[in-house]
Order: structure tokens, then C-alpha cells, then sequence
């Protein structure tokens, strides 16, 4: 027999959820209320006027290029990995201050694109690494 009796028992169990939202809330505020809110600054990206001036064109840029294999070419002229700081050097003393421009090949060794920047760089020359576009 059972006991208890006839009593059924209830199954469904309601929970107040007011208290909880309450609380939900009032974190809500306490949160707005305190945070810190950063201002970013900015600085202007409008660019200078157009120049009516033609570019100066006397100091050419120095290109360097190194193939997948690992063989240098400053403007051209194939040179050894220790003769590309004297090789810009020549260049440079015959154009002026000139910049450089290193442009490696996708599987060109990293440590030859290093390498050959540190000895533009040791010339006082500003160097710039640029990525070849995709299909040359």
C-alpha cells in the first residue's frame, strides 16, 4: 500500500525571478556608473596640398633585389651578399642621398633579406623592405 495517501505532488516548481533582475540591474548601473570611459585621440589624416612643383628627381631611388634563390641585384647590377653596402655606397656617391628600396622574392631566404638590410642601414641610407607583388 501507499502511503501518503491520495496527495499528488507537484511538479512544477515556480522560482521569482524579480529578486535576480534586481540584482541584475543595480550590477547594470554600478557598472555604467564607474567605468572609465578613454577618449582616443586622433590626429588629422587630411593630406597636404597638391604641389605645382615638379618632384625632386636628382637622388633616385637605390632598388635591391633578391630572387628565390638568393642572388642580389643592386639597381641591376648582380653583387655578392658582402659587397651590397659598398655597392650602395658607389651609388650613393654618384646620385647623392639616395634611399633604399630592398625588394625580396616570397621564398627568398630570411636571413639573406636580413642581412642585406643591416648593410643598407649601416650605409646611413633609410631602407625600406617591400613585399614583390603577387605575378612578378
Amino acid at each position: 500500500m501507499r502511503r501518503g495517501g491520495n496527495r499528488r505532488r507537484d511538479d512544477s516548481a515556480d522560482v521569482d525571478m524579480t529578486p535576480m533582475l534586481d540584482i541584475v540591474f543595480i550590477l547594470l548601473i554600478f557598472f555604467i556608473v564607474t567605468a572609465v570611459f578613454v577618449q582616443e585621440r586622433s590626429i588629422s589624416l587630411v593630406p597636404p596640398p597638391p604641389s605645382d612643383e615638379e618632384p625632386d628627381k636628382s637622388n633616385p631611388v637605390i632598388l635591391i633585389q633578391i630572387t628565390d634563390r638568393n642572388v642580389i641585384f643592386v639597381n641591376d647590377q648582380l653583387t655578392d651578399l658582402r659587397r651590397v653596402g659598398p655597392a650602395i655606397e658607389r651609388f650613393r656617391a654618384d646620385k647623392g642621398d639616395s634611399a633604399i628600396l630592398i625588394v625580396p622574392d616570397g621564398e627568398a631566404n630570411h636571413g639573406v633579406v636580413i642581412e642585406v638590410f643591416d648593410a643598407a642601414r649601416s650605409t646611413g641610407a633609410p631602407a625600406l623592405i617591400q613585399r614583390q607583388a603577387e605575378g612578378t
